[in-house]
């Protein structure tokens, strides 16, 4: 099987990894050999166990999943500023119920627990492993560039999000510079994405979509996947630090969708930090020529969100307090197979993509015990959208609600470094409708999930 394999060449690499560092040893400071390149390289990676469980309301199904797996990446010393990058990533399906057998009620089976595996093959459970990563960088005094299947830096919008086995994945062309120790840009052209919880590579064109295209705001379903034609992404990121105020700008353009610009401000003064995000969306003209349903977002569409926050630590404490206005000139749109929404309100199982016309809330408090390596914290958001089956601002038909987030961590020392746990527990509530089609692996579900990390 491909995930024995997998095992296989994480055991290699990590012999392979001893033996180069014992050269290394003698080796000198900089490669001047082929030999050297590839000896005095590093690997480091991850092994994880996620165990999740869903506790839908009622006489509604539950399901519970336990996934195996681990990540290794290997990457060589420099060489004239180059160097190569390798990466892959496995998952195994330890036990679990049948996330199959579907919900009497509905009809519809296991949802979340089926994005510890593959989504888009619900019958599979061992063949998971992926090539994450393929890379060759070059490295200069102010930045760098990177080519082919690369890690991506997290973006408000296009970002790994690995908290589940798999994270998102990209190819292309990423560059970096920094003018100074407190401005920079970043540039990218991306044209190949592997989704979260997915094991393939796909094209824009084919990967757009992949995930619930949703409605279209007449109410009918849309059908957008294998018509939009896009080619690629394109990123570009500045950021700048002033004494007490970071400034960063954001804009993409997906080829054929639309346009996103993002600002953000962020001010800090002793205990406390104050944000503002503000987000822009217009649509490309090609959606004009598309047919109405295959459309992803309609021509007259503009999504606007205004997302605030203020922020105080103490010590061991840090709280804070958002609010989020997804504005009524739209819905905010961004493809789920590229990343999720990073605004103040946004938390594990809530987001504001698909959204007009809302109102979010979210209050949350972390803290650290001292010398214990442990962090607990509680979120709490409301989320006030449009009512189900108002679909011009609501593109998967949910109804508002309120959700409670209570997780733990600890991270290990002395031996057991690198070792961590994650406690998660999730709680939603529909504000209104509690119609089993509405609630099923949406909402008045209790969720417990645990991780187990370990990296190296």
């Amino acid at each position: 099987m491909k995930y024995g394999y997998l095992i296989f060449q994480v055991l290699f690499l990590s012999l392979f990894q001893i033996l180069s560092a014992q050269h290394a040893d003698t080796a000198k400071d900089k490669p001047d050999r082929l030999l050297d390149i590839f000896t005095q390289g590093h690997v480091n990676g991850h092994v994880r166990n996620y165990f999740m469980s869903t506790l839908n309301e009622g006489e509604l199904k539950d399901y519970y999943a336990d996934a195996l797996g681990g990540a290794i990446r290997y990457e060589t010393a420099e060489f004239h500023g180059f160097h190569l990058g390798v990466a892959g990533i496995f998952t195994y399906k330890a036990f679990s119920s049948d996330l199959n057998e579907p919900d009497p009620t509905t009809g519809e089976i296991s949802k979340w627990e089926h994005e510890l595996f593959d989504i888009l093959d619900f019958d599979n459970f061992n063949d998971l492993d992926r090539l994450e990563e393929l890379y060759v960088q070059y490295r200069f005094s102010h930045g760098s560039a990177t080519y082919g299947k690369l890690e991506v830096e997290d973006t408000p919008l296009l970002n790994k999000m690995d908290g589940r086995m798999k994270p998102f994945a990209f190819k292309g062309i990423w560059f970096n510079y920094d003018f100074d120790e407190t401005q920079g840009f970043q540039l990218a052209w991306l044209d190949g994405i592997s989704p979260r919880s997915t094991v393939e590579w796909f094209d824009f064109h084919e990967g757009i979509g992949l995930a619930d295209n949703g409605y279209q705001p007449d109410g009918n379903l849309a059908e957008y996947h294998d018509h939009l034609e896009s080619e690629g992404l394109v990123y570009l990121g500045y950021h700048k630090h002033l004494d007490n105020l970071d400034l960063n700008f954001y804009q993409w353009y997906i080829h054929h969708l639309g346009y996103t610009s993002w600002i953000e401000m962020q001010y800090h003064k002793n205990q406390w930090a104050f944000g503002l995000q503000y987000t822009l969306q217009f649509p490309d003209s090609f959606q004009k020529e598309l047919e109405y349903q295959q459309r992803y977002v309609q021509p007259n569409e503009k999504g606007q969100v205004l997302s605030g926050r203020v922020k105080w630590t103490d010590g061991a404490w840090e709280m804070k307090a958002a609010y989020s206005r997804a504005l009524a000139s739209g819905r905010f749109l961004f493809p789920r197979e590229l990343g999720r929404d990073l605004f103040y309100t946004s938390l594990s199982r809530s987001r504001l993509e698909g959204f007009g016309d809302t109102d979010v809330i979210t209050l949350m408090a972390d803290y650290k015990f001292s010398g214990k390596g442990l962090v607990a914290g509680l979120a709490l958001t409301e989320v006030w959208g449009p009512e189900r089956g108002a679909f011009r601002f609501n593109k998967y038909n949910l109804d508002s609600y309120w959700q409670l987030n209570s997780h733990l961590e600890y991270q290990f020392k002395g031996f057991l470094e690198g070792f961590r746990l994650n406690l998660l527990y999730v709680y939603k509530q529909n504000r209104e409708d509690d119609s089993p089609e509405a609630i099923f692996n949406r909402a008045n579900y209790h969720q417990f999930n645990l991780v187990a990390n370990f990296e190296f």
